[in-house]
């Protein structure tokens, strides 16, 4: 039956095409060549791909294929198109691209391997006239090859060493444990590696390790033995849960810190209140804070001590402040050497720090016995683990 076109009040409330943005020319408008110039500029550019590898007449005996693009084994070929290619008189001419990029005719038929070239068209013609042109670049366009049509062989052999890596036949029960999930048996055929995706949420690459052993680790390992002279390796560092590199004999922490400082030079008489630390640099959480001394207090009871409370925007950071006392013993001592009572930071928010806020800290001396030496050069060391990179 004859394709049928839409109603005529249903064309003529038609503007423009809302796939291609082809418009349609108002009922009377004027001047109508503009406008239908417009309407062929408009279809040109929506039909040019249509245009590419077209083979068109071109003399009596003689077609031209248009220029245009096109992938043959990942390979792209341009074409810059060709004229005046000669036909065989009262035949069926074959036309097809090759991989080189050149126009290929025949009077049999097209090659059989469909993978090494693009069909273009087959142009019959009779008493030194062309009778037809049948273009048959579609069949390039639309294509669903089978294995054989595209040379794609194997044999059970091959498809044997494929499944577990080596050239002994899979049986049944081989093939068993081979689908039977990330098990330790399953393993021992071929190694799995866990990747889980969620539609509602992000992709996953697991590397797990559920040995309860004490040295259990985990670990990814980068070998390129012909460039480098020994391998990088990245795993979590057990301790902290900081990404650590590996490689030279040496260990690299990725995920970076940044430090602020407060020393008062000299002796420790008396507490100090709201001195100023400076401006946090970077997004991150306060990880620690470190008091060290010169000297230590020493006095004739133990329990006198120093300790560094610091704050961000007047909040403490820590629910315990690092302290040194006179049991801690004279001379140069460090909470992080651990001497004295170490911090013990917030896990409630407070820790959490952002760039541009200021840090304060209350440096407190508690005496009650009889001095001998004071604090000297007291040092607050505040140690912030970056939350993103800078």
């Amino acid at each position: 039956m004859t394709e049928r076109y839409p109603d005529d009040s249903t064309l003529l409330a038609l503007t423009e095409d809302a796939a291609t943005g082809v418009e349609y020319i108002p009922t009377g408008q004027s001047p109508y060549y503009l406008h239908f110039r417009k309407l062929v500029q408009r279809m040109l550019l929506a039909t040019g791909r249509a245009n590419d590898l077209r083979v068109y007449q071109d003399g009596e005996m003689t077609v031209g294929v248009r220029s245009g693009r096109y992938v043959i084994s990942n390979a792209l070929v341009t074409f810059d198109g060709d004229a005046a290619i000669a036909l065989t008189n009262n035949a069926t001419n074959y036309l097809w691209l090759d991989a080189a990029g050149a126009v290929q005719i025949a009077t049999d038929a097209m090659p059989a391997d469909r993978a090494s070239f693009v069909p273009l068209a087959e142009v019959v013609t009779d008493a030194g006239a062309v009778t037809s042109i049948l273009d048959r670049r579609s069949e390039a366009m639309v294509m669903i090859p089978n294995p054989s049509a595209l040379g794609l062989t194997a044999t059970a052999d091959e498809i044997n060493q494929a499944l577990d890596g080596i050239a002994a036949t899979v049986d049944a029960a081989a093939l068993t444990t081979l689908t039977a999930g990330p098990t330790s048996t399953a393993d021992a055929e071929h190694r799995h590696e866990q990747l889980y995706t969620d539609a509602d949420d992000e992709t996953e690459f697991r590397l797990v390790n559920s040995n309860a052993g004490s040295s259990a680790m985990i670990m990814l390992r980068f070998d390129l033995p012909n460039r480098m002279p020994d391998v990088v390796d990245l795993l979590p560092d057990i301790a902290t849960g900081y990404l650590q590199q590996r490689s030279f004999g040496q260990a690299y922490a990725l995920v970076g810190t940044t430090h602020m400082q407060f020393a008062h030079e000299g002796a420790l008489t008396a507490s100090q209140t709201g001195k100023l630390i400076g401006v946090v640099p970077i997004d991150g959480v306060v990880s620690n804070v470190i008091l060290s001394v010169g000297s230590n207090l020493d006095t004739d009871t133990p329990a006198d001590a120093i300790s560094a409370t610091v704050m961000v925007n007047g909040a403490a950071v820590t629910s315990t402040a690092p302290a040194l006392s006179d049991a801690a013993g004279a001379g140069f001592r460090s909470t992080d050497a651990g001497d004295g009572t170490p911090a013990v930071v917030k896990s409630d928010g407070t820790q959490n720090v952002t760039r541009g806020q200021v840090l304060t800290l209350d440096l407190t001396r508690t005496v009650s016995g009889s001095v001998t030496t004071e604090a000297t050069n007291v040092v607050v060391l505040v140690v912030i683990r970056a939350s993103k990179p800078e």
